[in-house]
Protein backbone atom coordinates (compact mmCIF):
# COMPACT_ATOMS: atom_id res chain seq x y z
CA UNK A 1 0.00 0.00 0.00
CA UNK A 2 2.80 2.58 0.43
CA UNK A 3 4.34 1.51 -2.98
CA UNK A 4 1.24 3.53 -4.48
CA UNK A 5 1.47 6.92 -2.85
CA UNK A 6 4.75 6.93 -3.49
CA UNK A 7 4.61 5.95 -7.17
CA UNK A 8 2.09 8.53 -7.71
CA UNK A 9 4.78 11.45 -6.15
CA UNK A 10 7.08 10.47 -8.68
CA UNK A 11 4.50 10.76 -11.55
CA UNK A 12 3.23 13.84 -10.30
CA UNK A 13 6.63 15.65 -9.76
CA UNK A 14 7.62 14.13 -13.48
CA UNK A 15 4.66 16.11 -15.10
CA UNK A 16 5.26 18.94 -12.66
CA UNK A 17 9.16 19.09 -14.42
CA UNK A 18 8.26 18.65 -17.87
CA UNK A 19 5.10 21.16 -18.01
CA UNK A 20 8.20 23.91 -16.42
CA UNK A 21 10.43 23.11 -19.12
CA UNK A 22 8.51 23.77 -21.86
CA UNK A 23 9.05 25.97 -24.32
CA UNK A 24 7.96 29.46 -23.89
CA UNK A 25 4.43 30.65 -25.56
CA UNK A 26 4.69 33.79 -26.77
CA UNK A 27 1.18 33.44 -28.19
CA UNK A 28 0.13 35.05 -24.59
CA UNK A 29 2.90 38.31 -24.30
CA UNK A 30 0.16 40.38 -25.19
CA UNK A 31 2.60 42.93 -26.21
CA UNK A 32 4.92 43.11 -23.79
CA UNK A 33 8.23 42.05 -25.39
CA UNK A 34 7.71 44.35 -28.44
CA UNK A 35 7.19 46.62 -25.67
CA UNK A 36 10.56 46.59 -23.90
CA UNK A 37 12.19 46.16 -26.98
CA UNK A 38 10.99 49.64 -27.92
CA UNK A 39 11.50 50.85 -24.73
CA UNK A 40 15.36 49.82 -24.84
CA UNK A 41 15.66 51.25 -28.23
CA UNK A 42 14.53 54.36 -27.21
CA UNK A 43 16.96 54.53 -23.97
CA UNK A 44 19.68 53.51 -26.62
CA UNK A 45 18.83 56.50 -29.00
CA UNK A 46 19.06 58.90 -25.76
CA UNK A 47 22.31 58.08 -24.77
CA UNK A 48 23.76 58.67 -28.30
CA UNK A 49 21.93 61.73 -28.84
CA UNK A 50 23.36 63.01 -25.50
CA UNK A 51 27.13 61.68 -26.38
CA UNK A 52 26.60 63.46 -29.94
CA UNK A 53 25.86 66.81 -27.87
CA UNK A 54 28.89 65.97 -25.93
CA UNK A 55 30.93 65.26 -28.41
CA UNK A 56 30.18 68.88 -30.46
CA UNK A 57 29.50 70.71 -27.07
CA UNK A 58 26.54 72.33 -27.66
CA UNK A 59 24.19 72.81 -24.34
CA UNK A 60 22.24 69.51 -22.96
CA UNK A 61 18.06 69.39 -22.66
CA UNK A 62 17.16 69.47 -19.47
CA UNK A 63 15.75 65.67 -19.58
CA UNK A 64 19.71 64.97 -20.75
CA UNK A 65 21.18 67.16 -17.73
CA UNK A 66 19.32 65.76 -14.86
CA UNK A 67 20.97 63.13 -12.80
CA UNK A 68 18.46 61.13 -10.73
CA UNK A 69 20.79 58.89 -9.65
CA UNK A 70 20.54 58.37 -5.64
CA UNK A 71 24.15 58.47 -3.86
CA UNK A 72 25.51 58.18 -7.16
CA UNK A 73 28.26 60.37 -8.61
CA UNK A 74 26.00 63.18 -9.53
CA UNK A 75 27.51 66.38 -10.92
CA UNK A 76 26.97 69.98 -9.21
CA UNK A 77 27.26 73.11 -11.74
CA UNK A 78 28.63 75.92 -10.23
CA UNK A 79 27.25 78.98 -10.40
CA UNK A 80 28.70 81.91 -12.69
CA UNK A 81 30.84 84.46 -11.38
CA UNK A 82 28.70 87.55 -10.45
CA UNK A 83 29.41 90.58 -11.98
CA UNK A 84 30.80 93.79 -10.54
CA UNK A 85 27.64 95.23 -10.56
CA UNK A 86 26.18 92.49 -9.14
CA UNK A 87 28.53 92.54 -6.64
CA UNK A 88 28.08 96.36 -5.55
CA UNK A 89 23.60 95.36 -5.62
CA UNK A 90 24.06 92.31 -3.34
CA UNK A 91 26.43 94.11 -0.51
CA UNK A 92 23.87 97.30 -0.71
CA UNK A 93 21.13 94.75 -0.08
CA UNK A 94 23.36 93.14 2.55
CA UNK A 95 24.24 96.63 4.07
CA UNK A 96 20.09 97.22 3.93
CA UNK A 97 19.22 94.42 5.34
CA UNK A 98 21.94 94.42 8.57
CA UNK A 99 20.58 97.91 8.95
CA UNK A 100 16.43 96.90 8.75
CA UNK A 101 17.04 93.68 10.94
CA UNK A 102 19.89 94.59 13.55
CA UNK A 103 20.46 90.33 13.91
CA UNK A 104 21.98 89.64 17.49
CA UNK A 105 22.83 86.21 19.04
CA UNK A 106 21.44 85.57 22.62
CA UNK A 107 21.62 82.06 24.53
CA UNK A 108 17.86 81.24 25.36
CA UNK A 109 17.18 79.37 29.23
CA UNK A 110 18.96 76.16 27.69
CA UNK A 111 22.11 77.78 26.41
CA UNK A 112 21.50 77.49 23.03
CA UNK A 113 22.52 80.27 20.65
CA UNK A 114 19.55 81.70 19.03
CA UNK A 115 19.64 85.03 16.46
CA UNK A 116 16.59 87.45 17.36
CA UNK A 117 15.61 89.99 14.94
CA UNK A 118 14.58 93.43 15.20
CA UNK A 119 12.09 93.46 12.74
CA UNK A 120 9.44 90.77 11.81
CA UNK A 121 10.23 88.10 8.74
CA UNK A 122 14.13 88.98 8.86
CA UNK A 123 14.27 85.17 9.48
CA UNK A 124 13.17 84.10 5.81
CA UNK A 125 15.43 84.41 2.72
CA UNK A 126 14.17 85.78 -0.65
CA UNK A 127 13.46 82.07 -1.59
CA UNK A 128 11.81 81.22 1.83
CA UNK A 129 9.26 83.90 1.91
CA UNK A 130 6.54 81.35 4.21
CA UNK A 131 4.53 84.07 6.04
CA UNK A 132 6.22 87.10 4.89
CA UNK A 133 3.28 89.48 3.84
Amino acid sequence: MRVIPTVLLIVAAGISTASAQRAPDFSMDHGNAAAAAAAANAAAAAARAKSAAIAVGAPLSPSQSTDFQVNGGGVVRLAPPLTREQQKADAEARAAWQARCRPTVVADRDGLRRTQYAAPDCDLSRFNTAGAQ
